[in-house]
């Protein structure tokens, strides 16, 4: 009898993010080639694209934010009474989800693999919490899988090392891209460039960097920022204080209406800090969008420097300046640049993605 695997994430669309992007286009890969899936998460509402069907598989659960963490009261009670065979299949970006699931799933014998999106290191008044929860509980969460999935070979060896696992119980897997982002004519190098960026408004992204960049050269370039987030309010003050005239928020956007943008801008701009493998990194690729990124695992493992783009330091303000200035200095650098990357980003595929992971259902499952 084939197992039904259950998606576990703290949220899913229409919530905004690359974790809940990946979480659906499994969850739609597994339901299209008519296998039994389901996906338990907070309610943060019906997508406004979201299949008619969503409601038969997609269980959302009231929750309450606290320390930016979504906690679901009923989620170990919804987990208890998953139907068997099954197999959990749980996206870790924050606490929580992990160790709810992990007890539902050691009491009842029911086999996990953990998807680590990101391993977030302490930010803000509380992230000394995380210092005490990642070696005490998430380590042990990850030791009990079935399998953890990672996106490259750099996370892989840093999580093996961090959380003392078994390097063959840690697989290597990366992301993926829909077929609606790939744009198939020519980018043409404007006068004047659109410079996007697509994220969280959050401390993990980095966007001071950005605006710090920006001064004295953002009369040269429109940038949008989409997106939404905490940290808003100060990116909007900053950017008046540097005097950027050119730089617009422009709020959260999903679907057809962020594929417009991808469409409409000409470089794609990611000052993060930490990365898993961003999805709107090979979105922005497919799109035909040279990359400005910071030169950390994540983004270095998918964008070369030359390439696809260019790479310069978490930190260095001047350094990001003038490789938006190199990417957009003629046409010819440009064309190149752009023809790289939809040449990168036709190696990931969600098809492919899909493949993978059912093979790694198939093997967890054997092995049991």
């Amino acid at each position: 009898m084939t197992a039904t695997v259950v998606h576990v994430c703290a949220h899913y669309p229409p919530y905004l993010g690359g974790l809940e992007k990946v979480a659906q286009a499994l969850a739609l890969y597994r339901r299209e080639a008519g296998l039994p899936v389901r996906v338990v998460t907070a309610d943060d509402g019906p997508a406004p694209d979201a299949p008619a069907d969503e409601r038969a598989y997609v269980r959302r659960l009231p929750s309450r934010e606290i320390l930016h963490t979504a906690v679901m009261p009923g989620l170990h009670r919804a987990l208890r009474h998953t139907p068997r065979p099954a197999l959990l299949h749980l996206h870790v970006a924050q606490a929580y989800v992990p160790e709810v699931a992990w007890a539902v799933c050691r009491r009842r014998g029911i086999p996990y693999v953990v998807h680590l999106h990101i391993d977030v290191g302490p930010s803000g008044p509380a992230g000394v919490l995380l210092k005490v929860y990642k070696p005490l509980v998430l380590a042990r969460v990850l030791r009990d899988a079935a399998a953890v999935v990672v996106f490259t070979p750099e996370q892989r060896r840093a999580v093996v090392a961090r959380y003392r696992l078994d390097p063959a119980a840690v697989v290597v897997i990366p992301n993926g891209v829909g077929p609606e982002y790939l744009l198939d004519r020519t980018r043409v190098l404007p006068e004047r460039p659109t410079l996007l960026f697509v994220g969280r408004l959050a401390v993990q992204k980095n966007l001071p960097l950005l605006l710090a960049a920006l001064e004295g050269i953002d009369d040269r370039f429109d940038t949008v920022l989409v997106g939404d987030g905490d940290l808003e309010p100060a990116l909007r003050a900053r950017a008046r204080e540097l005097d950027l005239r050119h730089v617009r928020f422009h709020g959260r956007a999903d679907g057809e209406e962020l594929r417009r943008l991808y469409r409409e801008a000409d470089v794609f701009v990611l000052p993060s800090e930490r990365e898993g493998m961003p999805l709107v990194l090979l979105e922005a690729l497919a799109m035909g969008l040279p990359v400005v990124g910071t030169d950390i695992p994540g983004t270095r493992d998918v964008v070369q420097d030359g390439r696809h783009g260019r790479l310069v330091p978490p930190g260095d303000p001047a350094a990001l300046r003038q490789a938006l200035l190199d990417v957009t200095a003629g046409p010819a650098t440009y064309a190149a640049l752009a023809a790289g990357a939809r040449e990168r980003a036709a190696r990931y595929t969600w098809t492919a993605v899909g493949d993978r992971f059912e093979e790694l259902y198939a093997t967890v499952r054997a092995v049991r």
